[in-house]
């Protein structure tokens, strides 16, 4: 069966970048075989490689054995015109060894983890016009102060966790125009610097334990402010809206338990959807969403959901903000009011911005 939050997971980028590297780690080399072809010379093409072990890995499944990365095995990486991905883990490159990398027109995704960079390495990647992915965690040596060289970078995600990054390095990052995501665990920042960028509404922040849930609850609703229209909430319309929200979860809560069950072929399955769609939701349905498609997660797609904010858009219309507890992701609900009640006209989910997605 399809799970809503399988797709959903699917929908963050870094989590989708973990999933790659794990597919080409040491045991798949070993274990498959069949599928790796083992070189004694680079190849003549390459659209990602990986250093890991003593190993080059050229697109998952070529393998050359390289216990050491020189400036000159650097260079030859660097020469691939068609290189969008290149990543390496516990080596110890410097800002000079990665020199041979400027210029990369079509790299996209680039990890140089748990090595020995500053902050000048950022004068390179800020030459690669197209990189959205930048995975630096694990170099003590950053500050972050080497970012204001990025300010013209397409970069939609950066991790710069385990690293020096100080409260004005996480102000630099903040300003990067394209930034989305940025994982900052185990570093220098201090929760007086978090709320110092909740200027930037559209940053979703990754801290790991440095603060609390209410600490970064406080700094969500500080950033939802800087967005909202300057409209008084009205607290009546609010709570209708939220006590249909609520019933929409448990109706389809109960829904996906009840299907789970019975499976999609059994022939009442449709008519309760239908129902449960007539009864909150005033969205069009759309092909390949609920109800016209039928999917469910066995525990409850909003089992975990909690309602956290709330934004007055018009008289008729409300943003209801919501988290979704066992994921970590956030959603907004549009509400629209029909009639003398309210109902759920859209959802949205906050990946690189607020996009649309279905109920």
């Amino acid at each position: 069966m399809l799970t809503r939050s399988s797709q959903q997971l699917n929908a963050v980028p870094h989590q989708t970048i973990s999933k790659n590297r794990k597919s080409m780690n040491k045991d798949y080399l070993k274990n498959d075989r069949t599928m790796i072809k083992e070189l004694t010379s680079f190849p003549k093409r390459a659209r990602t490689i990986d250093w890991e072990d003593g190993k080059l890995i050229f697109d998952g499944d070529k393998v050359m054995l390289m216990p050491e990365l020189s400036v000159e095995v650097i260079q030859q990486i660097g020469a691939y015109p068609a290189l969008v991905g290149f990543h390496v883990k516990h080596y110890p490159l410097t800002d000079e060894q990665i020199q041979p990398l400027a210029g990369a027109k079509k790299m996209v995704n680039v990890g140089i983890e748990y090595a020995e960079l500053t902050d000048a390495c950022f004068a390179v990647f800020a030459t690669m016009p197209t990189l959205e992915y930048l995975l630096l965690a694990g170099n003590p040596a950053i500050t972050g102060k080497g970012l204001s060289m990025m300010q013209a970078s397409k970069v939609a995600l950066l991790d710069l966790s385990a690293t020096s990054l100080d409260d004005e390095g996480l102000h630099r990052a903040a300003q990067l125009p394209k930034l989305n995501h940025l994982h900052v665990r185990q570093t220098q920042i201090t929760y007086e610097g978090v709320l110092g960028i909740a200027f930037n509404k559209r940053l979703s922040l990754r801290p790991g334990d440095l603060f609390t849930q209410e600490q970064m609850e406080l700094f969500a609703s500080l950033q939802r402010s800087q967005a909202k229209k300057k409209l008084e909430v009205d607290a009546d319309a609010v709570h209708q809206a939220e006590q249909v929200l609520y019933a929409f979860f448990a109706a389809m809560t109960q829904w996906e338990k009840y299907t789970d069950q019975t499976g999609f072929d059994a022939p009442d399955v449709r008519p309760k959807l239908q129902q449960i769609w007539q009864q909150y939701v005033s969205e069009k349905p759309r092909m390949g969403y609920r109800p016209l498609a039928l999917s469910l997660s066995p525990e409850g797609t909003y089992a975990t959901f909690r309602l956290v904010d709330a934004e007055q858009v018009s008289r008729n219309k409300l943003y209801i903000y919501a988290q979704d507890e066992r994921i970590n992701l956030d959603y907004r609900f549009c509400m629209k009011r029909v009639g003398e009640a309210w109902k759920i006209d859209a959802v949205q989910m906050r990946t690189d911005g607020w996009r649309r997605c279905g109920l």
